[in-house]
C-alpha cells in the first residue's frame, strides 16, 4: 500500500497522541510547529506500532517529523523495506 493509503490513521493518532484537531494540521505541517518534542514522537511510534501491530525500530524517530513522513515509515515497514517484529513475537 502507497503511505498515501495510511495519512488517514495516522492523522487520527496524530490527532488523540498531540491532542490536535485535524483540521488544524495537513499532511506536510511539522509536529515541531505544534510544540512536539522527542518524548511525544516516542510515544506517536508506539501507538502507531499498537495501531497497526508491528514493531518500528526507534531509529525511524528522526523520520517522524509529518504526517506524511510518518505514513512513509510505517508503509515501508509494512511492506517489507524495514524489518517487522510483529508485537508478541519479539525475540531476544
Amino acid at each position: 500500500m502507497p503511505a498515501a493509503d495510511y495519512f488517514d490513521r495516522i492523522t487520527a493518532l496524530v490527532c488523540r497522541v498531540f491532542d490536535v484537531e485535524p483540521a488544524t494540521i495537513g499532511t506536510d505541517t511539522p509536529f515541531a510547529e505544534m510544540g512536539v518534542d522527542s518524548r511525544q514522537r516516542v510515544r506517536l511510534l508506539v501507538e502507531v506500532e499498537v495501531e497497526f501491530g508491528l514493531e518500528i525500530d526507534l531509529d525511524e524517530l528522526d523520520r517522524l517529523v509529518d504526517i506524511r513522513n510518518a505514513a512513509e515509515v510505517l508503509a515501508e515497514t509494512i511492506e517489507g523495506d524495514r524489518p517487522v517484529v510483529l508485537l508478541g513475537q519479539r525475540t531476544g
